[in-house]
């Protein structure tokens, strides 16, 4: 197998992985069942229809004509084609329907449309129709916002890189006046100041200015917009928008956002409440600027996460082990640190190794603090006592990342050292193998686990 060094801290040991899965692609398209021509659409076929969908189908081409392709939402908690819920209260479900219209004419606005239906006395009934913005759906969210009981639908729609939403208050008695919301980047519902009451969170990137903003409804159902947030002038898309603790009252949003291709920085915004008025904040570390921090410039691989699960986002900034500081950039074997937000200030809370190609992290532990560097061999990364003299490192641990049934072979071959499984995610399996090296920065089998771990 391959292995090489990865500047972001990954080792690539992933033949074994890679081959299977070429050699199907590879079957597919030198089979005599379809030629290369036919796409690879042929092979992604929507899946069957349930009965109730079916049903809703049919309702649907009954009143728009037959001539329609369903279009599936992008992302987030609706993924269908078909969304049924309880969207007005009442004891039936509502359906809502996104499907592309064949014959479109240069009379519509659009050939993405927007279908509501009911259900009456057991059966579907398309009740209104829409046009929407865009070819594509981007995300559909369902639900109360601010202090108004009605449950709303949002939906987000767009072109890749133009995207706006629209907001319907659905009932079946009066056709709803879908409200403009406005184009986004990034959208999201949440109780961001912990009132019980849900805000619709928009952050918008265009030429003229880069912002962040809060939307919800009053109690007599009417939009209410919070104040405009200016943020970094140098974004050019959002990349991630996750929520983490700032303190145990306030949760914050971590903005992950393009400043160029291949290269993202983090801002984090905080609620504020003034007058009944939802505003949201930029906070801003002392030290944001300052070394190794850099303003949290880095690799858009690099994500912010929560990586031990306690609430606080942690945002990731390399540097590079012992001993690589001279090294060319493609020879170099990154350390990445962890930093957290704490009373103003960036505070590195964890640096290891991290490999975003195998999805996993080994924290250093304390007594191996400036004392530890890294090297690849085989299919492994090993730590090593730190010397000047590579010839006289230490190897301390190693790490080993494979497919369960690869996995299996090196532990009971035991081919060149003795490995026990430290975890797995799928199919892949974690390895390690503790050197015979038996002085102070030697790890204890707890150890190792308490500091290893998955990150998807």
């Amino acid at each position: 197998m391959n292995v090489s060094s990865d500047k972001e801290g990954g080792i690539h040991i992933k033949q074994h992985i890679i081959m299977p899965v070429a050699a199907a692609v590879t079957a597919v398209f030198l089979s005599g069942c379809a030629s290369i021509g036919a796409g690879i659409e042929t092979y992604l076929k929507p899946p069957k229809l349930s009965e109730q969908h079916e049903q809703i189908y049919n309702a649907l081409i009954n009143t728009e004509g037959s001539k329609i392709n369903l279009k599936y939402p992008k992302s987030g908690s609706f993924l269908s084609a078909f969304v049924v819920s309880d969207i007005d209260d009442e004891p039936t479900d509502e359906a809502i329907v996104f499907y592309e219209k064949a014959n479109y004419t240069v009379n519509d606005f659009s050939t993405l449309r927007i279908n509501f239906l009911d259900q009456k006395e057991g059966r579907w009934d398309s009740m209104y129709d829409f046009a929407a913005e865009g070819t594509e759906v981007e995300r559909v969210f369902i639900s109360k916002l601010g202090a108004s009981d009605v449950k709303n639908v949002i939906i987000g729609t767009g072109l890749q890189t133009v995207k706006s939403a629209q907001l319907f208050s659905y009932n079946d008695e009066q056709k709803p006046e879908p409200q403009p919301l406005g184009y986004y980047a990034a959208m999201d519902i949440t109780d961001i100041n912990n009132d019980s009451m849900n805000e619709l969170l928009m952050i918008n990137c265009t030429p003229d200015g880069n912002t962040a903003q809060l939307k919800w409804l009053n109690e007599n159902n009417k939009l209410v917009s919070g104040p405009v947030l200016e943020l970094a002038g140098n974004v050019t898309d959002v990349l991630q928008m996750i929520y983490g603790k700032l303190n145990e009252n306030t949760t914050a949003i971590y903005l992950d956002s393009y400043i160029n291709t291949n290269t993202i920085i983090t801002e984090i915004l905080r609620p504020e409440v003034k007058d009944d008025t939802i505003s949201l904040i930029r906070v801003t570390a002392d030290n944001a600027d300052s070394s190794p921090v850099n303003g949290t410039v880095r690799n858009s691989s690099l994500l912010s996460r929560d990586i031990d699960g306690d609430g606080v986002v942690e945002i990731p900034v390399n540097s590079v082990f012992k001993g690589y500081e001279d090294k060319p950039d493609t020879e170099q074997i990154s350390m990445t640190n962890w930093y957290v937000l704490e009373n103003n200030m960036f505070i590195r809370k964890y640096s290891g190794y991290y490999s975003i190609t195998d999805g996993y992290a080994f924290m250093i532990p304390e007594k191996w603090e400036n004392k530890v560097t890294v090297r690849t061999a085989n299919d492994d990364i090993i730590f090593c006592k730190y010397d000047e003299k590579a010839e006289n490192q230490t190897q301390l641990m190693r790490i080993c990342v494979t497919s369960s049934e690869e996995a299996e072979r090196i532990i009971n071959e035991k081919e060149y050292a003795d490995y026990v499984k430290i975890s797995s995610n799928g199919d892949t399996v974690y390895l390690v193998c503790r050197s015979v090296y038996s002085g102070p920065l030697a790890l204890s089998a707890s150890e190792i686990q308490f500091n290893f771990k998955i990150i998807n």
